[in-house]
């Protein structure tokens, strides 16, 4: 049994960008409503998500009498983040979507990361979510305004952590707010640097992963599309990079590997 109505939305989103897999499940009954929240999962599951992305997608639809058909609309965040968590979320969307028929957003993850720490802070936001050893995404925003406007002033980056804290010192603030994985993952580093200026602090590790209500908020406002978004890569893949190591041990050419790989790996 169904709960759903002719005018009723059932929204999907699913963020897999980093080692906390969320899945949102919610509706609305009139376009002009906000949607409200049916369920959400966090699952902690790095390197994993594949196991448990769309059984949990599954067992929230059923929780609530619906079928995958039943979803009107899904919303997946597109990055920067993990290639591989990326790749299974926008794969699992666009299963979903071939099978009910319905549009696809990509939303951007750090701005939907930073507006919580932005509106409890009142300063101006730098997300910094891990990429690899030493290595971060970064994006810098400015205090947000009172009608909850976010503005970032910087485009996202995939940078060491020294350049991160250079591009963070370019700026001049007299005071900002920093939030993220790559606090928790350099976590040596940037508590260095956080006591040596002052001006900057670090926001509470309940932060570092954006609320069911931000992420319901960022799909509400998104551009649906029947045609599949492209992920968010700011950085090739560890696979892509130890090409050559791995084609060793497979007994295959590198130049045989970027010769299957140049049709399937978008740019």
């Amino acid at each position: 049994m169904t709960f759903t109505t002719e005018k009723e939305e059932l929204l999907l989103a699913i963020n897999g960008t980093e080692e906390t897999l969320q899945i949102i499940l919610a509706r609305r009954e009139e376009d002009e409503e906000a949607f409200s929240l049916l369920e959400a999962k966090k699952l902690v599951v790095p390197g994993r998500s594949v196991n448990f992305m769309l059984p949990s997608v599954r067992d929230s639809l059923n929780l609530f009498g619906y079928e995958a058909r039943d979803i009107t609309r899904i919303a997946i965040t597109a990055g920067p983040g993990s290639f591989t968590g990326l790749r299974l979320t926008f794969a699992a969307a666009a299963g979903i979507s071939a099978g009910s028929g319905c549009p696809v957003a990509a939303l951007d993850y750090l701005p939907i990361l930073a507006k919580g720490g932005a509106l409890v802070s009142g300063m101006p936001v730098w997300a910094v979510t891990h990429s690899r050893r030493m290595q971060v995404y970064l994006q810098g925003f400015e205090a947000i305004t009172d009608n909850g406007h976010l503005t970032a002033i910087t485009p996202p980056l995939p940078v060491p952590v020294q350049e991160a804290v250079k591009v963070i010192l370019s700026y001049k603030q007299k005071q900002a707010a920093l939030l993220g994985s790559g606090l928790i993952k350099n976590k040596a580093f940037f508590d260095e640097f956080l006591a040596e200026h002052s001006q900057y602090s670090a926001m509470p590790e309940r932060f570092n992963i954006p609320t069911e209500q931000d992420v319901i908020e960022a799909a509400a406002h998104a551009e649906y599309s029947d045609t599949m978004p492209m992920p968010m890569y700011l950085r090739g893949s560890d696979a892509e990079e130890n090409l050559e190591a791995i084609t060793k041990k497979s007994g295959i050419s590198l130049e045989m590997a970027k010769e299957r790989l140049k049709n399937i790996t978008p740019r």
